[in-house]
């Protein structure tokens, strides 16, 4: 377009079309522009011009197909899921937990149904007028209010959930669900509040559940914090068998955070059920029997039974004293509460039976008394001279020579008299050697020692088995061979745990196997289905003579049956039984702990009991008594093939 005009003149126009820009322009304001200003109204851009912006064009065309084709293509599956997941919340049904049953098909644990007040952050609308209604309603109950901290739910990624309040009856439950009604981010969920029919008997069997720590979270992403997991015993220990899966409730919400509609996606299955090798009424038994001894003393002190079936290794009975109340843990108790049982002297949370380190003291001694026979060391028959002392010369001080006594003058011995009377001098020979004596020395014994699997755990199916401690040479320096005397006798560093203790001496009565113990029979699933069978696993066999085995067992027949035995008080039982005492010295000689190894029947061993007192002032006639009555009910009640 053109304009031609004059100052102060009208402008002749080359057709009556009007151009876009005529319409911005009427007479007085075109009259009033300078001709050089008129020539600028039209700029033509030239053909380069409308290229650049057709190609310019083109490219945004294909970048955004690209855009397209990438975000529904390359990422629409990943957009799809996020988007999905910010539209569906789930809300886990927590399973039944499986229940456990003893050999006698006596369920020790069942699940009583509670319900705990959960509060899920993630799931509070986004305006904020709905947020301050839920969270106002939060506030009015002083009693789950304390529980929310304000800061955190402004965080980005906010906690996944917060228990309100846990261990709700029925009622009480549906009372919050009421007064949570059409608010999502308040729910009740079911839970099991696991009871045991015996607390304190068991504690360190079954142990107990317990919520899951922020560890726990760390090591299992997929645990929710509310969840409830098994903290110690079978229930940690089979955790995986007996937690079961949890069904699933799904949510659906819009972008406002509001609920669209809920439902059940996925159903809870129950967790599998466990059968034991133990004998819930000789659990008790055991248990009641030691606490009675231990009160009997009069002072508060740790104890340990095992009862085994020497031939195949099952557990009949497992206590370490004192227990602990596991259903109150289960249930949930203070800060304050749980320090009190840490910080108890007498350690009820500790399992003495797998965890504890103890000087086996003088059961040791059918074992030092193999490995002489093996190693072609003494004849069995060989008597010696004890007097209830030696004396080893003193390369410092030869005025004052090193004496080791004898716990009592045992005369004249042989092996078998020396495991019956337990005489420390005949084991200080055979161990360390004495005058003209070669005895077997550190490294032998601890060669022996090692044979027994000393140096490695039992296996048994329970959290925090702890290894014994065999010393040798590298362990002391200098090494004298006072420090060999010591460990023949089982004092001194060599330490190891009640469970490897009567695994170890079971191998004496069951023809030389070193068989895993273990507390499980077998599993099975709702249905009674069998899904695992436990079997005899055999550690190691064939390592010993037969024949030597024999007579280290005879010597431990005599514990009992000679007039001078240290378990002739059993001598009255109505079936035959052997075994072999044992006291040993700590906390620098000032204290002393009793242990008694027993068996019965003789001739075919169906049963092993291994008893243990801490700080006792009699050495082992404080847990004879016990083993004495555990065989009696034993043979009462179960009786003998």
């Amino acid at each position: 377009m053109k304009l031609n005009f004059k100052k102060n003149k009208k402008v002749k126009r080359e057709s009556d079309f009007l151009e876009v820009e005529e319409i911005l322009f009427n007479k007085e304001a075109v009259s009033k522009l300078k001709e050089e200003e008129l020539s600028r109204l039209e700029v033509s851009i030239g053909k380069w011009g409308l290229n650049s912006i057709f190609l310019f064009g083109i490219f945004l065309l294909i970048f955004a197909l690209g855009l397209v084709g990438y975000l529904n293509f390359a990422k629409g599956d990943e957009y799809q899921q996020i988007a999905q997941k910010n539209a569906l919340k789930s809300i886990p049904i927590i399973a039944d937990r499986g229940l456990i049953f003893d050999n006698h098909n006596r369920v020790l644990v069942y699940n009583q149904e509670v319900f705990d007040l959960v509060f899920f952050p993630a799931y509070l609308p986004v305006d904020k007028i709905e947020r301050e209604k839920i969270l106002k309603k939060i506030e009015e109950k002083p009693e789950i209010a304390a529980a929310i901290n304000k800061e955190n739910l402004e965080e980005d990624d906010p906690l996944e959930s917060i228990i309100l309040q846990s261990n709700l009856s029925r009622e009480e439950a549906i009372r919050w669900e009421s007064y949570f009604a059409g608010y999502s981010a308040v729910q009740v969920i079911r839970q099991n509040l696991r009871q045991y029919t015996s607390p304190l008997a068991f504690s360190h069997i079954l142990g107990y559940v317990g919520r899951v720590s922020a560890e726990d979270i760390q090591k299992n992403p997929l645990y929710s914090n509310f969840v409830k997991i098994g903290k110690a015993g079978l229930e940690s220990f089979y955790e995986d068998n007996l937690r079961g899966q949890d069904g699933e409730i799904k949510v659906l919400r819009n972008a406002y955070m509001e609920i669209l509609g809920q439902s059940v996606v996925k159903e809870p299955v129950a967790g599998n059920n466990l059968y034991l090798t133990i004998d819930a009424d000789l659990q008790e038994y055991s248990y009641k029997t030691l606490a009675r001894q231990i009160d009997n003393l009069g002072k508060e002190r740790g104890g340990v039974v095992i009862v085994s079936d020497p031939q195949s290794g099952e557990i009949l009975s497992l206590v370490s004293y004192p227990g602990y109340d596991i259903n109150s843990l289960s249930k949930g108790i203070t800060q304050k509460e749980f320090e009190t049982l840490i910080n108890s002297k007498v350690t009820p949370l500790f399992n003495r039976t797998v965890s504890g380190l103890y000087n086996p003291g003088s059961t040791i001694k059918p074992i030092i008394a193999i490995a002489a026979l093996e190693e072609n060391i003494i004849d069995p028959f060989k008597k010696i001279e004890t007097h209830g002392y030696i004396t080893i010369p003193n390369p410092y001080f030869p005025d004052r020579p090193s004496i080791f006594v004898d716990w009592r003058n045992n005369g004249v011995v042989n092996m078998q008299d020396a495991i019956a009377r337990s005489s420390n001098v005949y084991f200080y020979i055979i161990g360390g050697g004495y005058e003209d004596f070669v005895g077997l020395g550190i490294e032998r014994i601890r060669n022996y020692l090692e044979k027994f699997q000393f140096n490695l755990v039992t296996g048994i199916d329970l959290p925090a088995e702890k290894v014994s401690n065999i010393p040798d040479e590298k362990s002391k320096n200098p090494w004298r061979i006072g420090d060999t005397y010591n460990v023949s006798i089982g004092q001194g560093d060599l330490l190891t745990t009640p469970i490897r203790l009567i695994t170890s001496l079971n191998v004496m009565i069951n023809g030389g196997k070193i068989l895993r113990p273990y507390l499980l029979d077998h599993i099975a699933d709702n249905n009674q289905r069998t899904i695992f069978q436990n079997e005899i696993q055999v550690a190691k066999d064939n390592f010993l003579n037969s024949k030597n085995i024999e007579i280290v067992k005879e010597g431990m027949r005599k514990t009992v049956t000679s007039p001078l035995g240290t378990a002739h008080t059993l001598i009255d039982l109505p079936f035959s039984v052997g075994g072999k005492s044992g006291s040993a010295q700590t906390s620098g000689n000032t204290k002393t702990n009793a242990l008694f190894y027993a068996f019965a029947p003789y001739d075919d061993p169906q049963i092993s009991v291994l008893i243990l007192i801490e700080d006792v002032p009699e050495g082992s006639l404080n847990a004879i008594p016990v083993a004495k009555d555990i065989l009696m009910w034993y043979y009462k009640n179960r009786g003998f093939k």
